[in-house]
């Protein structure tokens, strides 16, 4: 599981898909579940998607993002670009 993960994130293509295609699209997701919940009286569980759970991928989405920059970067750098 520890090399998969290490896989992924060392793949370019696999980051863009992560940073800038799935977790942006949960995190729309989850807010509005999380307004829907909200406006029909889940409150409580409606705050913690849109507090919680929407934030993490959120983060999650520019963390893949700069990850993917840096390996980018990396990869030009020790190519002679």
């Amino acid at each position: 599981m520890k090399e998969s993960i290490k896989a992924l994130k060392a793949n370019p293509e696999a980051l863009f898909v992560l940073g800038y295609m799935l977790f942006p699209l949960f995190a729309l997701v989850f807010a509005g579940l999380g307004l829907f919940l909200i406006i029909t009286g889940s409150k409580i569980v409606g705050l913690i998607l849109i507090l919680t759970i929407t934030q993490l991928f959120a983060f999650g989405s520019l963390k893949a993002v700069g990850t993917r920059k840096r390996l980018l970067a990396e990869q030009d750098t020790g190519t002679g670009r």
